[in-house]
């Protein structure tokens, strides 16, 4: 699900591209070691980026070299990323179980049955992460029953839904050191959480058009021969661009940490290169490899 928060590999450092991959994959190994190998089959990298964020005022990260699941024949380089790692874990299976709760809901019990296939997979996951979170678990539902209320009233209002998902990723910030941590973080997820449900929303606009699916675009704008005006278009690049400038300006304020070359990459130059991808229609799994880097995509 999801996975647009990347950084562009290209312009990554050699170190700094074995630093994303190693937590990548230690993220990959939290979900196991706490929930089960069936929650590796959701690692994604927007809660690697969280991850990463949460880590990002630690001491001293511990690495070691353990095999993949993807790739047995050989040892990688995992980051042992503790308590912001297993954070990190609880949060996307909570998340992914609610998620594919309202995939059932909006999509039927025909055209949902992968997503309740993926709910009965997670199943016991998700119990052990609400036992974990059960404050994150309490929040999402709240948001996403917000949302369910909006999609049933048809709404247009781009800012309201937006705000649900945003409000969902804000609190993590709640995990951090320190209030005045809290407080950035919290603006910095909230528009990175705005900026995600608004793209894919975008990225997700010709197939709910053709399924009938509920999409806030399709309710605000006049899809013309199946695709947004030119004008439109420019309205939510905009929009998207304002969020991620408002995410760059809060990370400014935080303290510089030991992944700041890989956050930074991914701020200023990995969400402004995935809009542009988005909107031009130029994002599909093949697109994320090359951005991000192939060898990440393990599960």
């Amino acid at each position: 699900m999801f996975g647009y928060v990347i950084p562009v590999k290209s312009e990554l450092k050699v170190w700094e591209f074995d630093q994303f991959r190693a937590a990548y994959c230690g993220l990959c190994h939290a979900l196991h070691k706490e929930y089960g190998l069936s929650a590796r089959f959701i690692l994604n990298y927007d809660f690697t980026f969280l991850a990463l964020l949460l880590s990002a005022g630690e001491q001293e990260i511990s690495r070691c070299r353990k095999r993949c699941v993807a790739s047995p024949h050989r040892k990688k380089c995992v980051v042992l990323g503790g308590e912001p790692f297993r954070r990190a874990a609880g949060y996307s299976v909570i998340l992914t179980r609610w998620k594919l709760r309202d995939a059932v809901a909006d999509d039927g019990f025909f055209r949902g049955l992968i997503a309740r296939l993926g709910g009965l997979f997670l199943r016991r996951a998700y119990k052990r992460a609400v036992r974990d979170f059960p404050d994150f678990d309490a929040h999402c539902r709240d948001q996403l029953d917000a949302l369910s209320a909006l999609e049933r009233e048809n709404s247009g209002d781009l800012d309201r839904t937006a705000d649900t998902f945003a409000n969902i990723l804000a609190f993590a910030a709640k995990a951090a050191a320190s209030e005045e941590d809290r407080r950035i973080l919290e603006q910095l997820l909230y528009h990175t959480g705005r900026w995600i449900y608004l793209v894919d929303a975008y990225d997700d606009l010709e197939s709910d058009r053709r399924s009938g699916r509920y999409n806030p675009i399709l309710t605000r704008f006049s899809i013309g021969e199946g695709a947004l005006s030119e004008a439109d278009k420019s309205w939510l690049h905009t929009t998207l661009i304002h969020s991620t400038s408002l995410a760059a300006s809060a990370y400014n304020l935080l303290p510089e940490g030991q992944w700041g070359g890989v956050l930074e990459n991914i701020i200023y130059l990995g969400l402004p290169a995935v809009t542009e991808h988005v909107l031009e229609g130029r994002w599909r799994r093949k697109d994320r490899k090359k951005m991000a880097g192939k060898e990440t995509t393990t599960v």
